[in-house]
């Protein structure tokens, strides 16, 4: 794949993960470039390996944010209980696996609490790389075969099918940022509350 739309693919990925707790689904994104270019194990690698990496080191600007008001937060009782975990290897194991999870970004907490708890940024980025690029080897492989399979019965190219689920998913994404998901929680409390009452 040329190196214009692998550095594209980079910005993308990086940019995406570099907003806090919100971004374009980038893998999709990669997904559209590899059904473009063609799917051979050459460009699967490239994509795979430079969306990961550019989501991965992404994630340094909320370390950045973290370390930015880490002498605010260091008497939180979350920073300090992330500070202690962070000697263990429990910690990396909860950064391996919420970098993993679609949808959720957990690990953009992580990465806050990890900066305000002043742990060592480069160990962080090696278990994120390791982890990001295993999310984009699954997810880049499970939409292209969906999109294939999706485009034989609809009769769509899977290059147009790919543009219109990035679309979708980043007009949803902004939706669900959108939402005021306090006023909506205190909404469900209050509509069991009456439920609860209204049968006792």
């Amino acid at each position: 794949m040329d190196l214009y739309y692998l550095l594209l693919i980079f910005a993308i990925s990086f940019i995406s993960n570099a907003t806090p707790f919100f971004g374009a689904p980038y893998t999709l994104i990669a997904t559209t470039f590899l059904l473009k270019f063609g799917v051979s194990i050459v460009n699967f690698v490239e994509v795979v390996l430079v969306s990961g990496i550019g989501a991965s080191t992404a994630k340094s600007v909320m370390y950045g944010v973290g370390f930015g008001v880490g002498s605010r937060l260091k008497h939180n009782k979350n920073v300090m209980y992330f500070h202690r975990v962070a000697k263990g290897r429990s910690f990396y194991l909860i950064l391996f696996v919420t970098s993993i999870i679609p949808f959720l970004p957990l690990d953009d907490v992580v990465f806050l609490m990890g900066g305000a708890g002043k742990t060592s940024l480069f160990k962080m980025l090696e278990v994120a790389v390791i982890s990001k690029i295993l999310k984009s080897i699954l997810e880049i492989g499970i939409e292209v075969e969906g999109i294939v399979q999706i485009s034989k019965v609809i009769n769509v190219s899977p290059v147009n099918i790919g543009i219109i689920s990035s679309v979708v998913f980043l007009v949803l994404g902004v939706f669900i940022f959108k939402i005021d998901w306090e006023s909506l929680h205190q909404r469900v409390e209050r509509y069991l509350k009456s439920r609860t009452s209204g049968v006792s």
